[in-house]
């Protein structure tokens, strides 16, 4: 399998959340929101229940900006966002 990552954005109302598919296999789930960035590894594919939240590859406190809900741009946005993807390939690359 190719070492493509896809995002598909969870809905309108959270612009910045995003479940993250290698080839048709959900692989992760990033969030952004109150400043925080979260980036985490899904083995089983998705959430199972409340307390089993994958394994966290990637995190980052926007401290300039608490209420930090979305990107201010698009270049932010990539920059961000392709460092997610890069640390969940790492760990995908790791546990296959």
């Amino acid at each position: 399998m190719e070492d493509t990552i896809t995002l598909e954005q969870t809905c309108e109302c959270y612009p910045e959340q995003y479940w993250v598919y290698k080839g048709s296999h959900i692989i992760g789930y990033i969030r952004l929101r109150w400043g925080h960035l979260t980036c985490n590894y899904l083995p089983k594919g998705t959430f199972t229940d409340l307390t089993d939240n994958g394994i966290l590859v990637y995190d980052k406190i926007f401290n300039d900006d608490n209420f930090k809900g979305s990107f201010d741009t698009e270049e932010e946005r990539e920059y961000w966002l392709s460092k997610c993807k890069e640390a969940l390939l790492d760990k995908y690359n790791e546990l296959k």
